[in-house]
């Protein structure tokens, strides 16, 4: 039945991939930010980078369980502290982040994560149902009050661990960043977050193969924290993209808009 559902899912992500890649759906954006990250691009690239988001996609539509993904080794420590109060997991437009989350779940982490509604009420509908079924817990509104109060232990609850994908263009945020050597504006929710609680902040990541992976990035709040774990988080992400250049979805999006301009993207939002 597995290699049934593998065969099926293939071919169908195939045709998508087709489809992506003679198209030049997004070609522009995708391009620009290319040429931005210097990135080495492997042969047919919008083909792989089609296929693999088509695959994900898939997968977690499919009825049935999630694939069980391993956790590396090096990151049994990191998986406790995420189990043992107050963390921040932060990870980006990078393989499979909604599946990443249903795993740390599975592995005994009370995972609140922060989502914004898809557009269409039918997508956002069907997002909605997809994570319920694999357990999946975010929020949409007034999130700032429900992460601080996910973080914040009391004598009947531990304090959890609150997760992000930390977008590098916020509009109207005046935390700075620079990623690919491009100045970008951050999303401030985990500074506001670690400001009022203070805990343990890690970058978390599905690698291609399946393995979960935990990079510590924070643990001390000593003066010129925020600066630190802004380059801390981007150097690990620009390693992995640079590593694994078809599974960095975030070149969909436009990144870079404090310097430079996306035909058809206004400037700032």
């Amino acid at each position: 039945m597995i290699a049934i559902k593998e065969q099926v899912s293939g071919v169908f992500a195939a045709f998508l991939a087709c489809v992506f890649a003679l198209t030049g759906v997004r070609s522009r954006v995708l391009g620009l930010n290319l040429e931005i990250a210097t990135l080495k691009i492997p042969q047919f690239y919008r083909f792989r980078l089609g296929f693999r988001l088509a695959r994900i996609l898939l997968t977690l539509v499919w009825p049935g369980r999630l694939p069980e993904p391993r956790l590396h080794p090096r990151s049994r420590a990191g998986l406790e502290a995420l189990r043992g109060g107050p963390s921040l997991l932060l990870t980006a437009h990078f393989e499979n982040w909604e599946a990443q989350a249903a795993a740390w779940g599975r592995l005994g982490v009370r995972l609140l994560g922060a989502a914004r509604p898809l557009k269409g009420r039918a997508a956002n509908l069907l997002l909605s149902r997809v994570r319920a079924r694999h357990g999946i817990r975010v929020v949409s509104t007034a999130v700032p009050r429900a992460a601080l109060r996910h973080i914040t232990p009391t004598p009947a609850f531990p304090g959890g661990c609150f997760g992000l994908l930390w977008d590098q263009h916020a509009p109207d945020s005046t935390r700075p960043g620079t990623f690919f050597g491009e100045p970008v504006s951050l999303n401030p929710l985990p500074f506001f977050l670690l400001a009022h609680r203070p805990c343990p902040v890690f970058f978390g990541v599905l690698l291609p193969g399946g393995t979960l992976r935990l990079v510590p990035l924070l643990r001390r709040f000593d003066p010129g924290w925020e600066d630190r774990l802004a380059r801390r988080y981007h150097r690990v992400l620009e390693t992995l993209i640079r590593r694994h250049p078809t599974h960095w979805f975030g070149a969909l999006h436009a990144r870079f808009k404090m310097t430079r301009v996306y035909e058809g993207h206004r400037r700032g939002t």
